[in-house]
């Protein structure tokens, strides 16, 4: 029967323990980041209509708009599971990080009285869908952990609404638009026999996989309004 590890009760060594949690969700949220960027760009490509033949660059010729169609859909499908799963990642290493640092109390030590959650929050690199920022700094003097307690109650709920309002809009452009490009993608390549059956499964994976991390998103959002009606907890 294992025993369990003892507490870190040297500052030091906390404050270690914060910037490697710290530098791990950086190095996720990098990836997931440069993926969704390249994701986006292959999405921008798909949504333009191309009706008639697609001239390449480099002098290469025209090809025709089912082929460019083709390669546009395959190279969108591979992007949105590759950046499903990148983001899930980076997800499933904060989510990691939180509940470590949570258990470090409400400060590193005497010489460093900062809450684990503002250090760790000052030293990570954030995914491009990190927004609770915005809502803490309208709080003014109480955008803290350490300083949270006494925050005016219509302080604190038009903060949260407005988290929410701006979650919202992130959503939309973060999961909703390469849905729907991944969408056009599927219904302009149109093809027959194996093609099709490797539109359908291609659009239905990649489609599963994006809902599958907004599902992992909102909930962590959802978690993260709860910190910001009672940060102090």
């Amino acid at each position: 029967m294992s025993t369990p590890a003892p507490a870190i009760t040297n500052e030091k060594e906390r404050r270690e323990l914060v910037k490697d949690f710290a530098n791990a969700v950086s190095t996720q949220a990098d990836v997931a980041n440069r993926t969704w960027l390249a994701l986006m760009s292959v999405a921008i490509v798909a949504m333009i209509p191309h009706a008639n033949g697609v001239t390449l660059p480099f002098s290469l010729g025209e090809v025709p708009p089912s082929w460019f169609h083709g390669v546009v859909f395959s190279f969108l499908a591979v992007l949105a599971i590759a950046f499903a799963s990148a983001h899930s990642q980076q997800v499933r290493a904060q989510t990691l990080a939180h509940k470590v640092i949570d258990s470090l109390g409400p400060i590193l030590g005497p010489d460093c009285a900062i809450h684990p959650r503002d250090y760790f929050d000052m030293q990570r690199k954030p995914s491009l869908i990190h927004i609770a920022s915005l809502a803490q700094s309208l709080r003014g003097e109480h955008q803290f952990f350490t300083t949270a307690a006494g925050i005016p109650i219509w302080r604190k709920k038009i903060t949260v609404v407005l988290y929410g309002l701006w979650k919202v809009i992130g959503f939309l452009i973060y999961f909703v638009f390469p849905v729907l490009a991944l969408w056009q993608a599927h219904r302009e390549f149109s093809a027959s026999g194996l093609l099709h059956a490797y539109n359908l499964f291609f659009t239905s994976a990649a489609v599963l996989a994006l809902g599958q991390v907004f599902l992992l998103d909102f909930l962590q959002a959802i978690s993260i309004v709860k910190h910001l009606l009672h940060p102090t907890h």
